[in-house]
């Protein structure tokens, strides 16, 4: 088979954040390994100011975390 096409595999990351930005403020959402229950994930939803400070803290935190894949999407004319 011609190696130039086979399909790129797909790798799970552990430790994802995704972000929605609004206008006025941002929804963020990890996914992290479990901490007592190894095969489980663990989920976070909170809602992040559209201020610097919470911008670069909300930054600190993802790579705290370990972190290391973030998606964002925004629906609105910014």
């Amino acid at each position: 088979m011609d190696e130039s096409h086979e399909e790129p595999q797909e790798e799970a990351v552990a430790r994802v954040a995704a972000i929605d930005i609004a206008k006025n403020s941002g929804v963020a959402c990890t996914r992290l390994p479990h901490e007592q229950r190894e095969g489980k994930r663990a989920q976070r939803v909170w809602t992040v100011a559209s201020t610097t400070n919470a911008i670069v803290e909300l930054g600190d935190h993802l790579v705290c975390q370990g972190v290391t894949l973030v998606v964002m999407e925004a629906t609105g004319n910014y």
